[in-house]
């Protein structure tokens, strides 16, 4: 498919979103959710006579013009986050729940391969406790999926229903089978058997202060971080052994509530890798964020030899990066689980 195709797919898809907002009176995201519904279920769902008719005909007429263009899974996916950074921009989205870029699931697509690799495994159950749009779990599948290695089984949470909604859109136009739940991460989870959790986590203070009591993590006074309560959340919910890969501030080891994190990492889990992100990724420095990799403790579970620290190489210098991927590979080799 040429660019100007890939430019008149994601054309229609903005015009058919526009029309949908329009006649449904919703944001542009949960118009985009219910677009991508709509086109994955191949029909337009009337509830109480919105659409209209005459908009039925014309999203029908939109819908059949974007499936005709016959687009690849990469290309498919270009246009939809493309066309989910424009919702966001419209409805001026709040910066804790902008979309992940694609090359952050990249990176930690490639953390997870050379771990999955050197352990084996071939089926992974795989959460995503802060999905937001979905492009980070998505993307991590993805990539994972090239690799033809493993049977990925995914699962995603949320607080916010219409980013639940937008991402198992998401995953059902990309053909992917993603569980979606609309809950507080923070509260208890109804879904087992956790291998590894991937997640770019929002950052700020947790205002349910009940809900904190049973984290080590929380703050002895006033509200706690809820990035650390999530964190702790996601491990104590992973198989024995299970893997967390954290996208944080890059600060998150210097802040007021940092001895309480720490104190629980020594006693509940292994820190594997604390990894500075491109700063290329961020628009400024108090912005920029690493993947921190944490294993839980049981199973065959132990501390690597090396923790792997460090700065990530920016993606568009591919003899750097080519260097950081011979890293990963020796320093996943002491992996066990």
């Amino acid at each position: 498919m040429s660019e100007k195709d890939m430019q008149s797919y994601f054309d229609k898809l903005n015009e058919a979103n526009s029309l949908l907002k329009k006649s449904l009176k919703v944001s542009s995201v949960d118009a985009l959710a219910e677009t991508l519904t709509n086109i994955s279920d191949g029909r337009v769902y009337v509830e109480n006579g919105v659409p209209d008719e005459a908009t039925v005909a014309k999203l029908e007429a939109s819908y059949k013009s974007l499936k005709e263009l016959n687009m690849t899974p990469l290309q498919l996916k270009q246009a939809i986050t493309v066309s989910i950074i424009k919702a966001q921009k419209d409805d001026k989205t709040e910066v804790n729940k902008l979309m992940t870029p694609d090359a952050i699931g990249l990176i930690a697509s490639l953390i997870a391969y050379e771990i999955l690799n050197i352990q084996g495994k071939k089926n992974v159950n795989i959460v995503d406790p802060t999905v937001g749009t979905g492009n980070l779990l998505i993307e991590f599948i993805e990539q994972l999926n090239m690799t033809d290695k493993f049977k990925i089984n995914a699962a995603a949470l949320d607080n916010d229903d219409a980013l639940v909604s937008l991402t198992k859109s998401f995953s059902e136009v990309m053909n992917l089978n993603i569980d979606a739940y609309h809950q507080d991460s923070i509260a208890e989870w109804d879904i087992t058997d956790i291998d590894m959790a991937v997640a770019d986590l929002p950052v700020g203070y947790y205002p349910v202060d009940n809900n904190a009591l049973k984290f080590k993590t929380k703050s002895d006074k006033g509200h706690s971080y809820a990035h650390h309560l999530l964190i702790e959340q996601t491990m104590n919910n992973l198989n024995d052994g299970g893997i967390g890969i954290f996208i944080v501030p890059s600060q998150i080891f210097q802040t007021d509530q940092a001895k309480k994190l720490s104190e629980w990492m020594v006693s509940s889990v292994y820190l594997q890798a604390v990894l500075d992100l491109p700063a290329t990724l961020f628009a400024s420095k108090e912005a920029q964020k690493a993947i921190v990799v944490l294993q839980k403790h049981g199973g065959n579970a132990e501390q690597v030899g090396n923790v792997l620290m460090g700065t990530i190489p920016d993606t568009n210098n591919p003899k750097a990066f080519e260097g950081f991927k011979d890293q990963l590979q020796d320093w996943a080799k002491n992996f066990k689980g």
